[in-house]
């Protein structure tokens, strides 16, 4: 299979598509890995303009694409004793890595891809959800027939194997029966929790920080930033005691300034 075999096989499975040059992660044009399509010509398109990346490596972008990938890494930890030892405390079947689309990186370890069915929401995008094993839905992966410094993504089973995402790797992204310290971040307002203040307004005592709440939430799904300022101030009008436009202002550039430093961490891509 050549590599835009590679390339039709992904985009038919609703993923989108970005190039990064040969024997590299990171597509440096202005945009990134977002420079991604989940149609052939859209993307021969862009290539046109940007001859470099032609024969470059292939990776797809999680956060547009109906796609979760379970990263275990192999070198420096050892994911996969990590995963094994989680799958036998939580009574799951360890064959269950063979029933879907599984990759092998260039340093040896696992990428299990799983896809995300119609109206279901993402698994959390997780690093370290369990020591060497990350849940990655909202960042890049470099995927076969990619190569870095003479080593090469393959496929371990074949593409037609993807399976639905299972219950299970939600449960791993939540923290389920996991040796994750009590000291990670969890989020303190739920989904519910946002879309009652979207329809009520900030509670007084809790304005600030149910406007953090919300704006980090609007940013991490992709809206745009006007969007969100407008979205904040129509919920704060609607609020009992109002936020003065200054201390509204602050919220937004704080969760705004807070979102990029996080996205910045995530062009990582994983490991390998």
């Amino acid at each position: 299979m050549n590599r835009w075999e590679h390339v039709r096989q992904y985009q038919q499975a609703g993923a989108y598509v970005f190039m990064a040059l040969p024997n590299q992660k990171h597509n440096g044009i202005a945009g990134g890995f977002h420079n991604s399509f989940s149609n052939g010509d859209e993307l021969e398109q862009w290539i046109t303009q940007y001859q470099a990346y032609r024969f470059g490596n292939i990776g797809i972008d999680l956060s547009k694409s109906n796609l979760v990938v379970v990263d275990i890494d192999k070198h420096g930890q050892n994911g996969m004793a990590s995963i094994l030892a989680w799958f036998k405390s939580h009574n799951v079947n360890p064959d269950t890595l063979q029933d879907t689309y599984v990759e092998q990186t260039p340093t040896g370890g696992l990428h299990a891809f799983y896809l995300i069915p119609s109206g279901q929401d993402k698994p959390k995008h997780i690093i370290n959800a369990i020591k060497g094993v990350d849940v990655l839905s909202n960042t890049a992966v470099m995927t076969a027939p990619s190569t870095m410094n003479g080593g090469q993504y393959r496929q371990i089973t074949p593409f037609d194997k993807i399976k639905p995402v299972p219950t299970w790797v939600y449960d791993l992204a939540n923290g389920l029966g996991t040796d994750r310290p009590n000291n990670v971040y969890r989020a303190k307002y739920s989904l519910a929790d946002r879309w009652k203040m979207t329809i009520n307004g900030f509670e007084t005592g809790e304005r600030n920080n149910q406007a953090m709440s919300l704006a980090g939430y609007l940013f991490a799904i992709d809206v745009t930033p006007q969007d969100i300022y407008d979205i904040m101030q129509s919920v704060n009008e609607r609020s009992n005691e109002p936020l003065p436009d200054h201390e509204l202002n602050t919220v937004y550039m704080s969760a705004r300034s807070r979102e990029e430093k996080k996205r910045a961490r995530m062009n990582d891509y994983g490991r390998d």
